[in-house]
């Protein structure tokens, strides 16, 4: 095993005589699955994995990111079996062929062939990836079990710059200049979390698209009154919304739409529904979770417009329980939803536009949508 500072490569019984330290530099190894703690993944999978979500440290994330990150990772890294798997069924299929062709039997022959088709389709990257598209992405890992392994972690190299805390409440509304006022917004983001408008907000999301981004419990809660004034004050504002995959995320345009702290009687505000909707990951290799409470909350809670635009599979989906976290989408990605969503939104005359959204690291294919509506 590697040293995740100085590559010095350290051997099971020099690990265990440096008492899980480095021979060379010292440093504590924080994962070593010989050592009996439990653990599968070493310092090397768990710093690459930080590395990936954070894109090399210049992306925020959440811990509710990370923790989905983390699990498709280590899916993802437990299905590279299958490589090996078709470099066992290539060998195999070679030494049979051989004795195939020496004793010129028929039966013999054809399993020989079958095996090095089996064996050359899971060799093939691409191949590989489509046997394994469907499949749901499991959850292996708990909460409480990533974040004791972030504390180990953090413990021994230190914080993570880029791990966003958890979204503060403030107590009393934030002074703002009389001249930052006088300003005003082309776009808002409403986002169905906190979460994810501080995510948004950490990444300068805000800066780069000329977007509010505030969550529909009024995050951030010391500026809401002060935007929301500002806002109001474009005619030709766009409202883009981004929620969960389940029944109360979905209600978030018409809620928006209905709700006099929001924009209601504003005919001229455009909102837009940039997902997750159930069409966008019905098949899809996608963490897709299930609650009872949603089930039940489906039939009365889609009653509504936003029940009468979805499709018969996406509500008998809905009313299975299932639901799926806009958080289990990578920071990446998300951004590149979001970012492309409000683009096609603006092309002249286009009523919907399906924004493809794939991540090689997760083998993901997801479709997110965004359509003209409550305008």
């Amino acid at each position: 095993m590697k040293c995740i500072k100085c590559n010095t490569d350290n051997k099971l019984k020099e690990r265990t005589a440096n008492k899980g330290r480095c021979k060379s530099c010292k440093h504590p190894i924080t994962f070593d699955p010989k050592s009996g703690s439990g653990v599968e993944f070493t310092d090397r999978f768990f710093a690459n994995t930080l590395a990936a979500i954070s894109v090399n440290d210049t992306l925020f994330f959440s811990r509710g990111q990370f923790y989905y990150f983390f699990n498709a990772r280590r899916q993802k890294a437990r299905q590279k079996s299958f490589g090996l798997l078709g470099c066992g069924l290539l060998a195999f299929g070679i030494i049979v062929l051989i004795a195939a062709i020496s004793n010129a039997s028929f039966f013999i022959t054809l399993v020989a062939l079958a095996l090095l088709t089996g064996g050359v389709l899971l060799l093939i990257p691409r191949i590989r990836k489509r046997l394994l598209s469907k499949q749901r992405k499991q959850i292996t890992v708990t909460p409480d079990q990533l974040e004791r392994w972030l504390n180990q972690w953090m413990h021994n190299n230190g914080n993570l710059a880029k791990l966003l805390p958890a979204p503060q409440t403030a107590s009393k509304r934030a002074d703002v200049s009389a001249e930052i006022k006088q300003y005003s917004f082309d776009r808002l983001v409403v986002c169905e979390r906190a979460t994810i408008a501080h995510f948004l907000i950490a990444n300068g999301f805000h800066f780069e698209n000329n977007c509010a981004v505030l969550s529909v419990d009024k995050y951030p809660h010391d500026l809401f009154d002060t935007v929301m004034e500002m806002l109001r004050r474009n005619p030709a504002l766009k409202v883009y919304t981004l929620h969960d995959a389940s029944p109360a995320g979905i209600q978030l345009p018409s809620r928006l739409a209905a709700d006099p702290d929001w924009f209601q009687g504003s005919s001229n505000v455009q909102i837009h529904d940039l997902g997750l909707l159930p069409r966008q990951i019905l098949d899809k290799s996608v963490f897709v979770r299930q609650a009872p409470l949603f089930g039940n909350q489906a039939a009365s809670l889609l009653s509504g417009p936003a029940g009468a635009s979805l499709r018969p599979e996406e509500l008998k989906w809905l009313q299975e329980g299932n639901y799926v976290e806009l958080e289990s989408i990578s920071p990446k990605v998300l951004l590149r939803v979001i970012t492309q969503g409000i683009a096609r939104s603006r092309v002249p005359g286009a009523d919907d536009a399906l924004v493809p959204v794939s991540d090689s690291r997760y083998g993901d294919g997801v479709y997110v949508f965004a359509y003209d509506s409550f305008g």
